[in-house]
C-alpha cells in the first residue's frame, strides 16, 4: 500500500520584538557586550508588518508567488515590494505579532503567559477574525491582567517581559523556581514553537480539505525539545499541538534530528501509513525563536534590515493512496549511514546517487531537487553564500562524475533541476520541505514526474557525535489508480482510470469554461468524455451541439457502461430522486453535504426530508465517513422529520445527530450552524438546499460565478442506478473540476451498493410504517376538523416550544379534541403552544404521538 501527500501548509509569524528578546545572537550580545553598537542600532533595522508581507521570499513561502517568479527578480529583494502582496496565500498566511502573542497565550496550558488586559481588548477581535482560528481557541484567550501585576512579576524576577513595538504588554513566568529547562526564556521558546506549529497545522488541515477527526497521528519535527531537568527532551510537542488544534482523535510523538528532522518525519509518516498503522498523519513543525536575528550583525553591517524577523511553520498531511495525490516512494530513500563520513561528496552521494542507482534511475530522471532552500539574500548578506546554489553545484558535479551529464551542461542542469531559495533560516524549516506545496500542484498537473527532497543535519551541534546526518525521499506523480499485486510479486498491474462524462453546452460562462475543467481533471488522473463542440488532446470529445442531444448521449453511455458516471447541468430526475451537494464551510474550510439540492425525494414535505437525511448519509458514507453526523435545517417540517428519524433510530437504525452551537443545542440547526459547519449532513427541503448551495458556492464572487464546493451532487433514490451528478449553469471551472472528482469518488466508493445497504437498514427499522402512520394521522386530523369544540378557557401557565409555526393550529386542535384548552403564542425563542401547567404531561404525550414534538 502506497502513501500520498494530501496537502501542505506554510505560515509565517512576524515577531520583531522576539528578535530582540528571543534571538540567541541578541541574548549573547547582551551578556558579552551589553553596550554594543549593534544592540543600539538593532531596533532601527526592524521591519514593519507591511514590509514583511511585501517581501518577495515571504510571498513565495505562503504560495502567492512561485520560485520561478522569484528567480526572475534580481537581488536585492528587500529594497522593493512584491506586487499584489497579500497577508493570506494559497498555502497559508503571515500573522502579525499582535495576533501571535494572543495565540501564544491561547497555547499556554499552565497560566504562564500574562497579557495586559487593554492589549487583549484591542486585538482580540483581530485574532477572532483569522479564518484558521475557531471558537475553541478563542475560548482559551484570557481577559488579561493588570499591568501592576505584570510589573510585580518582573520586579520579583519571576518572569520575563513580552513586548509589542517596544512597549511592555505582558510577561511569561518561569515554570519552576530552579529548573533551567523551565525558565521563562525556555518557556517562551517552547510556546512560540507550539503556537506557530498550531497555526501551520490548521493551515495544512484546511488546504488538505480533511476533517480534524480523520487525523489519527501527529509528528512534530521542530527543533525544540521540551522537557524538565529529569527528561530535558522528553516532549511531546506533537500532542500539545494536536490538543490546541482540536485533533481530538489523534495521538502523536516528536521526531528530532536538527535540520534533517522534517525529512525523517515524513518518511516515518509514509511508512506508518503504508503499513496500515494509521490512515491519516499530520507532520508539522513550528518556528525557533533562537534563530531570530541570527545573522543580524552582518545584516546591519551591510545596511540591510533584519531579515530574520519571522517564525516559520509548515505541515504535511500523509494519507493512504487515493489514486490522485503524489506518492511518497519508499523504495527510493537516501540514507547517510554511520559509515558514510562527512565529506561533502560522500554525503551527497549517499543521499542522491546511491538511492537512484538502486532504483535504476539517472539523476536527470529527477525533475527537481529540493535540498536546503534558505533565502540566499539572508545567507549571502551574512557571508555564508547561496546555500541552495552550493548544493546544486555539488549535485551537478556528481551528475557529471556519474556520467548522467557532460561538464559543459552543469549550468543548464542546475537551471532545469534546481530552485532559488526562499525559506527563512529557521534551521529545520528550509530543509527540503518548502518545495512540497509547489511540487504537489506540478505533480498533479503532470508538469513534473518526480522530485527529490533532501534533508541534512549537523549532529555535532549537540556535542554527542561528530557525525553528519541526512535522508532523502522521492515524491512522484500518482498513476491515478490503485495497484493490485499480480502472480509475480515484483510486477504491478494498473486498473483502468475512472471514466466520467461531462456535458459542456448550457454553461452561462461558455463551453470554454467547462472544457477548462475537463482538461484540469484529465491532467489529474480522470478519463473525461466531453460532450459538446470543443476539443482538447487531454479529453475524448463526443460531438453534439445542443443540451438535449448531449444528455441523451450521456444517458446512452451510462446505460452501455461506457462511462462510470456523468456530470451535467439542469437534469430532470424522476420523483423519489434528489441530489446531495458538497460545499465548503466558510468558517473552517471543511466539507458539508447538503441533502438535498435539486430533485424531489417525495411529494410529501416531511417524508421528503426524512428521505433526504437517508440520501445524505449514503453519500457521506461513500465519501469515507463511517458515522456521519446529521442536522436538520430549521425550516418547515424539520421537527416532524426529527421525530420520525428519532423513532427510526430507536428501532435500530444507527443515526448520529449533530448539535447546534446555539444555546440549547439540539439537532435542529440555524443559519449560524450552516456557516460554522456543525454537521456532516445538513438536511433540508430541496428548494432551501438549492438556495444554500448557490450562496455557499458563489459568495466570494458576488454570485454570478460559482467556484467553491463540488456542485449539487449525485442523484440518489431507491432502485436508481445512474450516477448523474448535477452542477449549476453558473458553475466556474474550479467547481466543475471538483464536481468531476466528486462523481469519481462516488464511483470508487460504490455508491449504489452503499445505497442498497442503507435502504435495507431503514426498511428493517420500520421506516415505511413510520411514514404511513404519519400520513394516517394527518388524514384523521382533517376528517375531525369539522367536529372541533373549544374547551372552557383556563389560565395558560406553561409554554411548549419546538413546534413548527405551520403546525401550531393543528397542535391546538389536537389538544382541544382531547378536552385540553390551548392557545398559540410567541415566546422569546419562537412560536409556542400555551396550556395550563396541570395538563403538561398529557399534552406532551398527545403532541409526541402526533409527531409534532420530539
Amino acid at each position: 500500500m502506497d502513501s500520498v501527500i494530501k496537502g501542505e501548509g506554510y505560515i509565517l509569524a512576524h515577531t520583531p520584538d522576539l528578535v530582540l528578546y528571543g534571538g540567541s545572537t541578541q541574548a549573547t550580545e547582551r551578556i558579552v557586550n551589553p553596550d554594543s553598537n549593534y544592540l543600539k542600532l538593532l531596533r532601527d533595522h526592524l521591519r514593519t508588518f507591511d514590509k514583511t508581507v511585501a517581501y518577495w521570499p515571504h510571498q513565495v513561502y505562503i504560495g502567492n508567488k512561485t520560485p520561478e517568479e522569484l528567480a526572475e527578480e534580481p537581488l536585492p529583494w528587500f529594497t522593493k515590494a512584491c506586487p499584489q502582496a497579500k497577508r493570506y496565500g494559497k498555502f497559508g498566511q503571515i500573522m502579525p505579532q499582535e495576533e501571535f502573542l494572543l495565540l501564544l497565550q491561547a497555547c499556554d496550558a499552565f497560566d504562564l503567559v500574562y497579557l495586559d488586559k487593554n492589549f487583549v481588548v484591542k486585538y482580540r477581535s483581530c485574532l477572532a477574525a483569522n479564518p484558521l482560528v475557531d471558537d475553541s481557541i478563542m475560548a482559551r484567550v484570557k481577559e488579561g491582567a493588570e499591568m501592576a501585576q505584570i510589573a510585580k512579576l518582573l520586579a520579583d524576577k519571576e518572569a520575563d517581559g513580552i513586548y509589542n513595538n517596544n512597549v511592555l504588554v505582558g510577561c511569561i513566568k518561569r515554570a519552576h523556581d530552579i529548573d533551567p529547562n523551565l525558565s521563562a526564556a525556555v518557556m517562551l521558546e517552547n510556546l512560540a514553537s507550539k503556537a506557530s506549529s498550531v497555526l501551520a497545522a490548521l493551515a495544512t488541515i484546511k488546504n488538505a480539505d480533511i476533517k480534524k477527526e480523520e487525523i489519527k497521528y501527529v509528528i512534530d519535527c521542530s527543533e525544540i525539545a521540551c522537557g524538565d531537568m529529569n527528561q530535558r527532551g522528553g516532549g511531546n510537542l506533537a500532542k500539545a499541538v494536536a490538543e490546541i488544534a482540536g485533533l481530538s482523535s489523534a495521538t502523536g510523538s516528536d521526531c528530532r534530528s536538527f535540520c534533517a528532522g522534517p525529512a525523517h518525519a515524513i518518511i516515518e509518516a509514509a511508512a506508518l501509513v503504508s503499513a496500515g498503522v494509521y490512515k491519516t498523519i499530520l507532520v508539522c513543525a513550528g518556528g525557533c525563536t533562537a534563530k531570530l536575528g541570527m545573522n543580524g550583525k552582518e545584516h546591519i553591517k551591510n545596511n540591510m534590515p533584519i531579515l530574520e524577523d519571522v517564525l516559520a511553520g509548515f505541515g504535511v498531511i500523509v494519507i493512504r493512496d487515493d489514486g490522485i495525490n503524489p506518492t511518497i516512494n519508499l523504495n527510493i530513500l537516501g540514507r547517510h549511514t554511520v559509515g558514510t563520513g562527512s565529506a561533502p561528496q560522500a554525503v551527497i552521494s549517499s543521499l542522491v546517487t546511491a538511492p537512484l542507482d538502486r532504483a535504476g534511475l539517472k539523476m536527470i530522471d529527477i525533475d527537481k531537487f529540493s535540498p536546503e532552500m534558505q533565502n540566499p539574500e539572508i545567507t549571502k548578506g551574512a557571508g555564508a553564500g547561496d546555500v541552495p546554489l552550493a548544493n546544486y553545484k555539488m549535485i551537478a558535479a556528481l551528475a557529471v562524475k556519474h556520467g548522467d551529464i557532460k561538464k559543459a551542461d552543469m549550468a543548464s542542469f542546475i537551471a532545469k533541476h534546481g530552485l532559488i531559495g526562499w525559506a527563512p533560516t529557521q534551521g529545520h524549516i528550509p530543509s527540503g520541505v518548502p518545495y512540497l506545496g509547489f511540487a504537489h500542484q506540478e505533480l498533479l498537473t503532470g508538469r513534473l514526474k518526480k522530485i527529490m527532497v533532501i534533508g541534512k543535519g549537523s549532529l555535532f551541534l549537540g556535542r554527542m557525535t561528530n557525525l553528519f546526518d541526512g535522508v532523502s525521499f522521492v515524491v512522484q506523480a500518482n498513476v491515478g489508480t490503485e495497484k493490485e499485486k499480480s502472480t509475480d510479486k515484483e510486477s504491478l498491474s494498473v486498473a483502468p482510470k475512472t471514466k466520467i462524462a461531462l456535458t459542456g453546452i448550457g454553461s452561462e460562462h461558455g463551453e470554454a469554461n467547462v472544457m477548462a475543467a475537463a482538461i484540469s481533471a484529465a491532467r489529474q488522473g480522470l478519463e473525461v468524455y466531453y460532450l459538446g463542440t470543443l476539443r482538447a488532446p487531454e479529453v475524448t470529445t463526443i460531438s453534439v451541439d445542443n443540451i438535449e442531444d448531449s444528455q441523451k448521449k450521456m444517458e446512452e453511455m451510462l446505460k452501455r457502461q461506457e462511462v462510470d458516471g456523468a456530470v451535467t447541468m439542469h437534469y430532470p430526475f424522476p420523483i423519489g430522486v434528489s441530489t446531495v451537494g458538497k460545499v465548503v464551510v466558510p468558517a473552517n474550510g471543511r466539507h458539508m453535504y447538503i441533502a438535498t439540492t435539486t430533485g424531489t425525494s417525495s411529494t410529501n414535505r416531511v417524508e421528503a426530508m426524512v428521505n433526504n437525511a437517508i440520501y445524505g448519509i449514503i453519500v457521506a458514507k461513500v465519501a469515507g465517513l463511517r458515522e456521519p453526523t446529521v442536522g436538520i435545517l430549521n425550516v418547515e417540517g424539520a421537527h416532524q422529520a426529527e421525530i420520525i428519524l428519532n423513532k427510526l433510530k430507536a428501532t435500530g437504525y444507527p443515526l448520529h445527530w449533530a448539535q447546534s452551537s446555539r444555546a440549547g443545542g439540539g439537532a435542529i440547526l440555524r443559519g449560524n450552524d450552516v456557516l460554522a459547519g456543525n454537521t456532516d449532513v445538513l438536511v433540508c427541503d430541496s428548494l432551501t438546499g438549492n438556495i444554500l448551495i448557490k450562496m455557499l458556492s458563489a459568495f466570494t464572487t458576488g454570485g454570478n460565478y460559482e467556484t467553491i464546493g463540488a456542485g449539487y451532487g449525485p442523484g440518489i433514490g431507491r432502485n436508481y442506478t445512474n450516477l448523474i451528478h448535477i452542477i449549476s449553469r453558473a458553475s466556474g471551472a474550479p467547481l466543475i473540476t471538483k464536481a468531476l472528482f466528486y462523481a469519481a469518488e462516488m464511483v470508487k466508493g460504490k455508491i449504489f451498493e452503499v445505497a442498497k445497504t442503507e435502504f435495507a437498514a431503514v426498511d428493517a427499522a420500520g421506516l415505511a410504517d413510520l411514514l404511513f402512520t404519519m400520513q394516517e394521522d394527518k388524514q384523521k386530523a382533517v376528517i375531525a376538523e369539522d367536529k372541533l369544540v373549544t374547551p372552557c378557557a383556563e389560565p395558560c401557565t406553561f409554554s411548549i416550544q419546538g413546534i413548527e409555526v405551520m403546525d401550531l393550529d393543528e397542535a391546538v386542535h389536537i389538544l382541544w379534541r382531547a378536552g385540553i384548552y390551548a392557545q398559540t403564542g410567541m415566546g422569546c425563542t419562537g412560536p409556542v403552544v400555551m396550556i395550563n401547567e396541570t395538563k403538561k404531561e398529557k399534552t406532551l404525550a398527545l403532541l409526541r404521538k402526533a409527531c409534532l414534538l420530539n
